[in-house]
């Protein structure tokens, strides 16, 4: 993670998201310009947190850990999405592990910050709860989907969701090996490398090691649902 001191980026983002409408004059004041590189966590499970995230540039991934020790995917989030909302409220450790797919660049509002200047705001707090709601919703409908939707679905969105959100012609898309991945969907490693063996034999995606080549977008869009969409 890096710090940025540019009050115009910053006041560019705060306009562009109309931040000034939810946060109040010291709220404002308070923020802090974080990025973050590809790759690099946001934050990881049960790790302290000391800030509130607004991510106003690129892409991340949301996964968490089940008792079985296995990771499963979440979901993508793009701009405006809020992390650490939930934290912040009584207790400030992460309960996912958030990572960047792609450069991103967020606002940092520290949490003592907002103790001292948002708890008593009812316009902040009211910005929480609808934050915190469309979280509800969207988590209820990705668990669905997980248990639910077929393989070959999940892992279509899988690469779709995975792939640059700054209209770049970029269509290959690193995975962590077959194993993770297959965790990551629910599924198992054979059933997975049957989906993809299916997937290149029908010319939509091309395996190279741990890199997937998309081939025909069309038809993976098609396949793939929105259902991981944000």
């Amino acid at each position: 993670m890096k710090k940025l001191n540019n009050k115009d980026l910053l006041t560019y983002y705060v306009n562009k998201y109309s931040l000034n409408s939810y946060l109040n004059k010291s709220l404002l004041n308070s923020l802090e310009i974080h990025t973050f590189n590809k790759n690099e966590y946001l934050c990881s499970l049960n790790e302290k947190l000391f800030y509130m995230y607004f991510l106003v540039h690129g892409k991340y991934k949301v996964t968490t850990l089940l008792s079985s020790g296995k990771s499963l995917l979440l979901c993508f989030n793009t701009p405006l999405s809020v992390m650490g909302d939930i934290e912040f409220i009584e207790n400030p450790y992460a309960d996912c592990n958030v990572q960047a797919l792609e450069h991103c660049i967020c606002l940092a509002l520290p949490l003592n910050k907002i103790q001292e200047y948002g708890y008593d705001d009812p316009v902040f707090l009211r910005f929480i709860i609808s934050s915190l709601q469309k979280k509800l919703r969207r988590n209820s409908s990705y668990m669905s989907i997980n248990i639910l939707s077929p393989i070959e679905n999940r892992f279509a969105s899988y690469l779709l969701s995975s792939l640059p959100s700054n209209n770049s012609k970029e269509i290959f898309v690193d995975i962590d090996g077959i194993n993770n991945l297959s965790e990551l969907l629910g599924s198992s490693y054979r059933h997975l490398n049957r989906v993809i063996k299916n997937l290149s034999d029908l010319k939509i995606i091309e395996k190279n090691k741990n890199t997937i080549k998309i081939l025909n977008l069309e038809k993976l869009t098609l396949l793939a649902q929105d259902i991981y969409k944000n």
